[in-house]
């Protein structure tokens, strides 16, 4: 079980005449008392209250914390002045022109300058056309397995556009594969006929 912190009382005949262990002075019948829960010392409510806690024993856990004599400010760094068009990535603060490549991280401002479109997506738009004309059962997945990597490549980097030819060879390999089951299933069923 947890004590408290400090006993507020009126002092009563067990505390008169003890010394207030800030001030020194005699605790008297009436006044207002601060017993630490700790250590047992008693002190004028007043006097704790001021000095933000016990005097009792130098290890007692309520002492107030020691104050650092002539410390010294913490010196922060200077931050570089900005030019027109940088800002500071808001996760790793350094200098960037609307995006942090080190976080994969949009500055303030949305990125606006010139995109170029994904290999990636080129890619994987290429397996699918090739997956039309032949060997669709095996470029069809592949060009999904690549539209969706290209996907999430564009979303992390703003300065890379594609995402609808991604889209685009998702959609056809998803095709091919439809297909590729569908002849699956005929050729099946074909053979049970017979």
């Amino acid at each position: 079980m947890m004590s408290e912190t400090v006993r507020r009382l009126k002092i009563n005949k067990r505390y008169e005449g003890l010394p207030c262990r800030w001030c020194g002075q005699l605790l008297l019948v009436g006044d207002d008392g601060a017993i630490c829960g700790a250590c047992e010392s008693p002190h004028h409510a007043a006097c704790w209250d001021k000095q933000n806690g016990c005097n009792g024993d130098p290890a007692c856990v309520n002492r107030p914390l020691a104050q650092l004599q002539n410390a010294r400010p913490v010196e922060t760094a200077t931050r570089p002045i900005l030019k027109p068009g940088e800002s500071y990535c808001p996760t790793c603060g350094d200098v960037v022109t609307d995006y942090c490549f080190r976080c994969q991280n949009l500055a303030a401002t949305d990125y606006t300058g010139p995109k170029q479109t994904s290999a990636e997506a080129k890619g994987a738009l290429r397996y699918a056309i090739f997956g039309l004309f032949c060997f669709g059962f095996v470029l069809g997945p592949l060009a999904i397995v690549r539209g969706t990597a290209a996907k999430k490549t564009i979303a992390q980097n703003p300065r890379l556009e594609g995402e609808g030819l991604a889209t685009a060879a998702q959609i056809i390999g998803g095709l091919e594969v439809l297909i590729y089951v569908g002849y699956l299933v005929s050729l099946i069923a074909g053979v049970n006929s017979r």
